[in-house]
């Protein structure tokens, strides 16, 4: 057996190396969590287990499940008239949305309802142009165009409570030193995104707390009779990290897409 002294020695030698390493890290714009083989993924990635998991929940509590990744605004506005909206145009069938995750449907005693409509947004390249040597560019505005889905997920919801509508942001235009992520509460009635900072300290641990506090706080209930989408921003600054630092984890998109189908079950058959 290896001396005391001996084991001292490696241990500190291995402190050492530690600290060296998550210098190097840091130098090279990468957080600490990125040393693990926690996986990321797009929300697409993440679906299948997803829709696994919805069709369980729903066949449990008696129900079907339906899954569409595209759905027109004539297919809005006939769900829509069914409870007092006006009447579908069919020169609309052309005109439709295509949200990244699709659209969950559960369908209880012939009442069809979405239980979740997921949208990924990645936004930011300030930190590719300074790995590039070129200056700061002015933001982008895509995540505006989300404005428009909302919108129109808010009529295939008019007949119920709960608007499962996600949208998982990530990328440095979404920093809170940036005023981008703000334009998303504007077109959210005011109410505040779920905001996960990552810098180059931050930990596995440090972003399963922040897991675990979006969790909490996912609420799915309309407001005033308006529905609120569950925004979910992820982000890091754009000279501290390199692009791609703030993508979502797996994990992290199936624990809030579940959470977000059990509160919509929930409201929906209180």
């Amino acid at each position: 057996m290896a001396s005391i002294a001996t084991q001292v020695t490696k241990l500190a030698t291995q402190s050492a190396g530690l600290r060296v390493r998550h210098t190097q890290y840091h130098k090279d714009g990468n957080h600490l969590c990125q040393d693990s083989n926690e996986s990321e993924a797009t929300l697409k990635e993440a679906m299948k287990e997803v829709l696994q998991y919805a069709e369980q929940k729903i066949t449990d509590l008696g129900g079907r499940m339906d899954y569409r990744t595209v759905i027109s605004l004539f297919d809005c506005q006939s769900a829509f008239h069914k409870f007092g909206g006006p009447e579908p145009n069919p020169e609309n069938k052309g005109v439709s949305m295509r949200p990244d995750g699709g659209i969950i449907f559960a369908t209880f005693d012939g009442i069809e309802y979405p239980v979740f409509i997921g949208e990924d947004k990645v936004q930011g390249t300030n930190d590719l142009r300074l790995a590039e040597g070129k200056k700061k560019q002015a933001l982008g505005n895509a995540i505006e165009r989300a404005a428009k889905n909302i919108r129109g997920c808010e009529m295939l919801c008019a007949h119920m409570n709960a608007f499962p509508y996600v949208i998982f942001a990530s990328g440095c235009d979404f920093h809170n030193s940036e005023t981008i992520a703000k334009r998303i509460e504007m077109m959210n009635l005011g109410y505040p995104n779920h905001y996960l900072g990552v810098s180059p300290t931050t930990t596995c641990d440090d972003l399963d707390a922040g897991l675990d506090k979006m969790l909490i706080d996912t609420d799915v209930e309309k407001k005033f009779g308006h529905g609120i989408a569950s925004v979910y921003v992820k982000a890091h600054k754009w000279d501290e990290m390199k692009h791609g630092s703030s993508r979502w984890r797996k994990k992290e998109i199936l624990n809030i897409s579940k959470r977000v189908i059990d509160k919509t079950l929930r409201i929906i058959l209180k």
